[in-house]
C-alpha cells in the first residue's frame, strides 16, 4: 500500500458474473459494488452483554458527508448537539438530534490559497477525492473546541469569542505534516498524531520536515514523545485509559499500549490487541473498556476489555448500490445525557447506537 492511499485500509471480495468471468468488488475504487449487508453484531465473548444490548438498533443520524470524522458531542443545558468533520468539504458539521446539518466552523482543515499541494488524494466510492478537511475534533477541560487543522499543518483551539488561537504547528521550526487525532489527560496535556495527511503526495512532498510521531503539547510547549519507527506504522488514532495510567496508540491493524509517566512522558508499550476494526480513532468506556475503529472497508467498531480480549464488533451496514458510497468507521464518541450513545462517523453517514455503559466524554466533567 502507498503513502498516499493508506489513509483507508480497502475492503475487497471476489464476485461472478453470469458470464463466468471474475471481477474485484471493492468498497472504493474500480469494479462492481460490494453486496449489501444489513447492520450486525459480532459477539466474541459473553462479556459484550453487559456492554451493549443483542438487539440494540443502528440509527442513522445523517448521511451525504461523502467522507467524515471525529464526532463530539457538545453538550448544551438537557440536550446539546454533534460536530463531525468533512474532510471533503473543509468544514465541521454540526448535527441535531434532529438531524438537521449545519456548518459549524468553515476554513477548518486549511485556511491558505494553494490548494493544488495540500491535502491526501484518495477514493470515496468511485471518486477521487482531496482530503482537505480537519481531521479530528476535541474539546479541553475548559469546553473549548480543540482540532487539527491538518492541511494547515497546525493545531487548533476556538475561544469563547468565536477567536481561532494556534496551539501548535511543530517544533523546532519545522512543521507537522498533518495533525490527525488528540486525546487529553486530566492535566491539561494535550497528546497528538502526526502524520502526512497534511501533504499532497504525503511522505513523497518536498516540504515534509519531520518525522511521523506522537506530541505532547502543553502549557504552550510541544514535544515529541513517541516516533514512528517504535510505534511500528503511521500514527492514527490515540485515546487515554479512564486513570489517564496507560495511551493507546493505533498504526495499522495493530493497537498498543504505552504506560503514561507521571511527566507525562510514554514508558513500555506493548501490542495490546491485533486485527479487524483497528486502525482509525479510539476512544473508552467508564470501565476502561477501548473502542476501536477500523477505516475503510466495511466499517467495524471493535470493543476490547481492558486486559486485552477482544469482546466483540459492531459491523457496520454496507450499500451494494450504484453509485458507490464510501463505506467505513473513521472514528468514534460518546454523547447524550448519560454518555450511553455511541456516535459512529462512517464516512457517508453518522450513525448512533444506545450502550448500557457510559464512556468517557470529553469537555467539562
Amino acid at each position: 500500500m502507498n503513502k498516499i492511499t493508506s489513509f483507508f485500509i480497502t475492503f475487497t471480495f471476489t464476485v461472478v458474473f453470469q458470464s463466468g468471468a471474475l471481477a474485484e468488488a471493492v468498497m472504493r475504487g474500480d469494479g462492481p459494488p460490494p453486496q449489501s449487508a444489513p447492520f450486525s453484531i459480532t459477539r466474541s465473548d459473553p462479556a459484550l452483554d453487559s456492554i451493549i444490548d443483542r438487539n440494540a438498533k443502528l440509527v442513522k443520524l445523517a448521511d451525504g458527508f461523502g467522507l467524515n470524522e471525529s464526532p463530539l458531542w457538545v453538550r448544551e443545558g438537557n440536550s446539546g448537539y454533534l460536530l463531525v468533520t468533512g474532510l471533503l468539504d473543509n468544514v465541521i458539521y454540526k448535527i441535531t438530534p434532529a438531524g438537521k446539518v449545519s456548518v459549524f466552523l468553515d476554513y477548518a482543515g486549511y485556511s491558505g490559497d494553494d490548494v493544488d499541494n495540500v491535502g491526501t488524494q484518495t477514493r470515496s466510492g468511485r471518486s477521487h477525492v482531496i482530503l482537505v478537511g480537519p481531521s479530528c475534533v476535541g474539546m479541553d477541560a475548559q469546553g473549548r473546541i480543540v482540532w487539527c487543522a491538518s492541511e494547515d499543518r497546525a493545531m487548533m483551539r476556538l475561544e469563547k469569542d468565536g477567536t481561532r488561537t494556534v496551539l501548535a504547528t511543530g517544533h523546532d521550526g519545522k512543521r507537522f505534516g498533518g495533525p490527525n487525532d488528540l486525546t487529553f489527560k486530566s492535566d491539561g496535556a494535550m497528546y497528538i498524531t502526526d502524520n502526512d495527511f497534511g501533504l499532497r503526495g504525503a511522505g513523497n512532498n518536498p516540504d515534509k520536515q519531520m518525522a511521523n510521531g506522537v506530541w505532547l503539547i502543553k502549557d504552550g510547549n510541544t514535544k515529541l514523545v513517541l516516533k514512528r519507527a517504535f510505534l511500528g506504522g503511521i500514527p492514527n488514532g490515540i485515546t487515554l485509559s479512564p486513570d489517564d495510567k496507560y495511551l493507546y496508540l493505533s498504526a495499522g491493524s495493530v493497537m498498543k499500549r504505552y504506560e503514561v509517566k507521571d511527566d507525562d512522558t510514554l514508558g513500555n508499550g506493548i501490542v495490546f490487541s491485533e486485527g479487524p476494526g483497528i486502525g482509525d480513532g479510539m476512544k473508552v468506556d467508564t470501565r476502561g473498556d477501548i473502542f476501536s475503529s477500523g477505516g475503510a472497508g466495511r466499517g467495524y467498531v471493535r470493543i476490547v476489555s481492558p486486559e486485552g480480549k477482544l469482546l466483540g464488533m459492531l459491523n457496520m451496514p454496507v450499500y451494494g448500490s450504484e453509485p458507490k458510497k464510501q463505506i467505513c468507521v473513521t472514528n468514534i464518541a460518546f454523547g447524550e445525557k448519560d454518555n450511553k450513545t455511541l456516535f459512529i462517523s462512517a464516512c457517508d453517514a453518522v450513525y448512533k447506537v444506545r450502550l448500557k455503559v457510559p464512556g468517557i466524554a470529553e469537555g467539562p466533567q
